[in-house]
């Protein structure tokens, strides 16, 4: 038996009734679709054979009243053998296509028609893949893994794009750039996120006009605002503060603190490092494309002041990072660094101490370790305020970003240092160049294990 396609239309002159197979929740169902004194009609039946029927009966009814018509101007019988001529090649009847023009400009209002209609095929040429969203998410991270990013940046493509996927069920060509600006704007999220988030969907687009799922001059992401990202201000450490960390540390945190402040290491890259990677005799680090942020190899020298700390933990094989929890090390780093300070602070006052309880609970579920969050205090200072001592905060990614600003004040070589950070100049230029001091880049290579 011949499968049937829909739609069926059925025919009497020039009025024309189509069915269309509309199935609900399971069910078989059949919708008409005509106009009738320019209202469309939508008139819904469960068989086939009921809705042949009726569209039998609409255009024979229909078609009985061409014979009540006005008596026609030869002017006006042109125009109507003008609009037949037009129409009839797409099928359409003259009652149709006059409503579907008063429906357009409803909503168009001035906006001509055809101007409309070009709009619409600008974004969704006939070429085009309709491809949900969701997918070419998946797509492109697959892409991004097999081409051999580095796991962190898939990891923040996979929570930008997981927002972006949650909130855009639909076909990518369908997203608009305003509303994503809207959302982004009622989102809650930090700046820094934010800007994340759209360098991502950025990526994105750039990914599916590449496979055809948008057309090349798809722009949408220009109507996405860039947020002047106040919470990108780098924090170092002074040497003082460096020497209270490693003073306050436990050893097994010794070469994670040093190969972060004397060779700008990431946190994410020392958890990966092996002691093979380490060349003492060389005087070099080497990072692995694989172990790399931005999956490139690079080349760290060994300053002697690190040299001097690695040595004592110099291993032939195996990580150099062995536990797994850093985020409470640092809490308990930050803590002890606090009570040094409140001792020194007593014993400068003559003032003998009381217990304090700490009131931060597990320090795992802190957002930033060791540091401080809005109306909270850091660990171990819990009594600064109200006894007027200087308390120690943990400074986000200080440690690299101290490294970076150090070692270009010492070098005062831009370029020399990019390659060793695995950052680029401009970035470097941008954030780091006039941060700290020539002096004080020379004490903070001078700290050393005896010192």
């Amino acid at each position: 038996m011949k499968k049937i396609g829909f739609p069926v239309t059925v025919k009497r002159g020039s009025v024309a009734v189509k069915i269309y197979c509309t199935p609900t929740h399971g069910c078989d169902s059949f919708t008409l679709s005509y106009y009738q004194d320019g209202v469309r009609k939508r008139p819904t039946f469960p068989s086939l054979q009921l809705a042949k029927d009726e569209a039998n009966a609409v255009v024979n009814r229909l078609g009985n009243s061409d014979s009540d018509v006005l008596t026609l101007t030869s002017a006006d019988r042109a125009a109507y053998l003008r609009a037949r001529q037009l129409l009839d090649p797409f099928g359409l009847a003259i009652e149709t296509a006059a409503a579907q023009v008063a429906d357009a400009r409803k909503l168009l209002g001035d906006v001509p028609l055809v101007q409309a209609v070009e709009f619409y095929m600008k974004r969704h040429p006939a070429k085009l893949e309709f491809k949900p969203v969701n997918v070419v998410v998946a797509e492109l991270l697959a892409a991004k893994k097999a081409d051999g990013c580095s796991e962190r940046y898939l990891e923040s493509l996979r929570y930008c794009l997981g927002k972006f996927e949650g909130r855009y069920q639909m076909n990518i060509s369908a997203v608009a750039g305003t509303d994503v600006d809207v959302w982004l704007r009622a989102s809650g999220l930090s700046p820094r996120t934010r800007n994340n988030i759209r360098n991502s969907v950025h990526t994105l687009f750039g990914f599916a006009k590449a496979k055809r799922y948008l057309p090349k001059d798809h722009d949408e992401i220009e109507s996405v605002a860039v947020v002047n990202d106040r919470e990108g201000d780098i924090e170092v450490f002074t040497p003082a503060e460096l020497a209270e960390i490693l003073k306050s540390a436990s050893e097994r945190m010794i070469p994670f603190l040093v190969l972060g402040a004397f060779a700008g290491i990431r946190h994410s890259e020392i958890q990966r490092l092996d002691w093979k990677n380490i060349h003492f005799d060389d005087g070099i680090i080497e990072i692995g494309a694989a172990k790399a942020k931005t999956a490139s190899r690079r080349i760290v020298p060994i300053v002697p002041n690190l040299r001097e700390w690695l040595v004592k933990f110099r291993q032939d094989s195996g990580l150099v990072v062995t536990h797994n929890n850093v985020a409470f090390e640092l809490h308990i780093i930050t803590k002890r660094v606090n009570e040094a300070r409140r001792t020194a602070w007593a014993a400068a006052k003559g003032i003998k101490l009381k217990p304090v309880k700490s009131k931060h609970g597990t320090p795992a579920k802190r957002v930033r370790a060791g540091g401080k969050q809005k109306g909270d205090v850091p660990p171990g200072a819990e009594t600064a305020k109200e006894e007027h001592w200087n308390p120690f905060a943990w400074k986000h990614n200080a440690l690299r970003h101290s490294f970076i600003s150090y070692r270009v004040a010492a070098t005062q070589d831009v370029a020399k240092v990019s390659l060793e950070a695995g950052n680029s100049p401009q970035m470097i230029f941008k954030h780091y160049r006039e941060l700290v001091r020539p002096a004080d880049a020379v004490k903070w290579f001078a700290i050393g294990p005896k010192s």
